[in-house]
């Protein structure tokens, strides 16, 4: 090769290595684990189901940023008991991106810490990837037993792994805030406003008036309120027996 060709090649392989976006230029290579190295290595390994995804925002110019996984989990085999796991793995399976799919359950080895594989920070404590000894699996909400693992996988549970993994945890459920409802209602005798329940349908606070589509008046009403009332009526009457009176008077005097 000549002076001027060798020059030409090595200028063409800096364009490529300058035109080629990161974690694309080559392909993930793992080590192959031991059911016991890939549980030493993870912080968390739980058996749970995908129930979201969502890609973290990221410079549409640069690599691909990663994706965060939220599992439900059923199975906890090491770490923190908890009804929910948000773990995060690369785009790619050229950057070791493993690619869960959602509604399919999985065996999940994730580890925390700094992986030196996300080229944007996912936000999230937990990261895994190909090389970590995830594993897909059939339905179920159970404790791995030996043979279990997603049909046609090629991947399955063997004794050596049930060994290594020991007896889970089960994973707590998932809680969801009561709705409950407290509506405004008529006072007592104190003259200050209270709350009490109010059935569905019983015309009152929230419910619709009879003959109507409006709700009906959701004010409560004190004491004090219903005290100003009654003195208005007295008033009225009042006014109406000095007149009467008046009147008689008149009359007499004409007699």
């Amino acid at each position: 090769m000549t002076v001027p060709a060798r020059l030409l090649a090595v200028v063409a392989l800096a364009a490529g290595l300058v035109l080629v976006p990161a974690g694309t230029a080559c392909a993930c290579s793992c080590a192959e684990l031991t059911a016991r190295e890939a549980v030493g290595n993870a912080s968390s390994v739980f058996t749970g189901t995908v129930v979201a995804t969502r890609q973290v925002a990221g410079d549409p110019l640069g690599p691909r940023p990663p994706i965060v996984v939220t599992f439900e989990a059923d199975q906890i085999y090491k770490g923190a008991a908890k009804a929910r796991f948000d773990v995060a793995t690369n785009a790619d399976s050229a950057a070791c991106g493993y690619a869960f799919q959602k509604g399919r359950r999985y065996l999940v080895f994730a580890a925390r810490g700094e992986s030196g594989l996300f080229a944007v920070d996912p936000g999230v404590a937990l990261h895994t990837s190909l090389c970590s000894g995830n594993m897909a699996l059939r339905a179920g909400k159970g404790p791995l037993k030996k043979g279990d693992g997603l049909p046609g996988s090629g991947e399955t549970v063997d004794r050596a792994l049930l060994t290594a993994l020991g007896t889970p945890t089960p994973a707590p459920r998932a809680t969801r805030a009561p709705s409950a409802s407290r509506t405004p209602a008529t006072s007592g005798s104190s003259g200050t406003a209270t709350t009490r329940s109010v059935p569905a349908g019983s015309g009152t606070h929230g419910s619709a008036a009879p003959g109507t589509d409006a709700p009906a008046d959701t004010r409560p009403v004190s004491a004090a309120s219903q005290l100003t009332g009654n003195a208005a009526l007295l008033g009225v009457l009042a006014a109406a027996a000095i007149a009467g009176a008046a009147w008689l008077a008149l009359r007499l005097r004409r007699r």
